[in-house]
């Protein structure tokens, strides 16, 4: 109901009657419809934990399992683009915390998880070392990105067969982590304080 007709759209009456309760039993497990969310939120992204464990555990080398990994976030999109939805496309506050904060904190052990399997990629093939941690959210914004394009898109236009976008997604990303070189640390450094100083 969230994803069809948007959080803000449904109450809990609503929910309450489309599963045959009344909304006063709802309220003994859940005091708002923000909660129900929460829970939601939580299912998915342990859903989505579960999924990155079970591929990555069917690959030996580390660069297979990021490969499998980033295949398997966007088939896990696609496949449940309600749940998508409603975690990344829900209400901006989400009772008192900005959804930024609040999707960062119930997702940080999947990233986490993504981050240290990059490291051990970057170890093992002998990639420059040099911030990886910005490679690995470069990597990890990209495939996030083409999934959510593929969940409010549904299909890419003149190209059916969509696996063809995401291992040419991956491939070109191993390129680029291959053969373009890093930021420099200096350049970095400059561009954050240049933010810090636009901050102040």
């Amino acid at each position: 109901m969230f994803a069809d007709r948007g959080y803000e759209a449904v109450t809990l009456r609503e929910i309450a009657k489309e599963i045959g309760y009344t909304h006063a039993v709802i309220y003994q497990h859940f005091p708002d419809k923000a909660h129900i969310l929460a829970e939601l939120s939580r299912e998915t992204i342990e859903l989505l934990i579960q999924n990155f464990d079970a591929i990555a555990a069917k690959h030996l080398r580390p660069k297979e399992r990021l490969f499998a990994t980033s295949r398997g976030l966007v088939e896990f999109c696609t496949a449940h683009p309600q749940q998508f939805r409603n975690v990344f496309f829900g209400p901006e506050n989400r009772n008192g915390i900005r959804a930024g904060q609040y999707i960062d904190d119930i997702g940080r052990p999947l990233f986490q998880r993504f981050v240290q399997l990059f490291f051990d990629v970057a170890n093992d093939e002998g990639l420059p070392s040099r911030n990886d941690m910005v490679v690995a959210h470069t990597w990890w914004y990209t495939i996030f990105g083409l999934a959510t394009l593929m969940v409010i898109q549904g299909v890419v236009p003149e190209l059916p067969d969509q696996t063809l976008v995401v291992e040419q997604t991956i491939a070109t990303l191993w390129a680029g982590v291959q053969a373009v070189p890093r930021l420099p640390k200096s350049a970095i450094a400059k561009r954050s304080g240049r933010s810090n100083a636009s901050k102040k």
